[in-house]
């Protein structure tokens, strides 16, 4: 439960950041900065993975 918690909250956190660059920049900056956003969180999750 503790991390379907913390889950929870990074999603909101991350829904937050993207749609504040969208209404400041627009949606293709929005849609960019959720593209390298995604692809920084695959790759330190299979870093991770791969330590373990």
């Amino acid at each position: 439960m503790k991390s379907l918690i913390t889950d929870v909250i990074g999603l909101a956190g991350f829904g937050s950041l993207t749609a504040g660059v969208y209404l400041q920049f627009g949606v293709s900056v929005a849609l960019m900065l959720t593209g390298v956003l995604l692809l920084i969180f695959a790759l330190l999750a299979a870093r991770g993975r791969n330590a373990a």
